[in-house]
């Protein structure tokens, strides 16, 4: 039975250890080439985001010249609810 946990815990490490070094997906991940979280205008005019490079400008909401997620997550929100619409989980 000690045979079976520890073999059992020993793959749960290796699974837990395989997800934290994969590379991130998605599209922002993708785009974001110096993997600081956030994309700059530069990143997100690659190519890879066309409609985050579209309203750059508007998503930044802390004008430092780089959008985040949560900012991103906001920008939707607020613009879901002006059409009446519940926001995303």
């Amino acid at each position: 039975m000690n045979i079976v946990k520890s073999l059992l815990l020993a793959v749960s490490v290796a699974l837990v250890a395989t997800a934290a070094t994969a590379a991130p997906t998605g599209k922002f991940a993708v785009a974001d080439a110096n993997k600081d979280r956030a994309l700059s205008k530069a990143e997100a005019c690659a190519g890879k985001t066309p409609r985050i490079c579209k309203k750059f400008e508007a998503i930044d909401a802390n004008k430092d010249g780089a959008v985040t997620r949560a900012e991103i997550r906001a920008f939707r929100d607020v613009r879901r609810v002006s059409k009446g619409l519940p926001q995303k989980p």
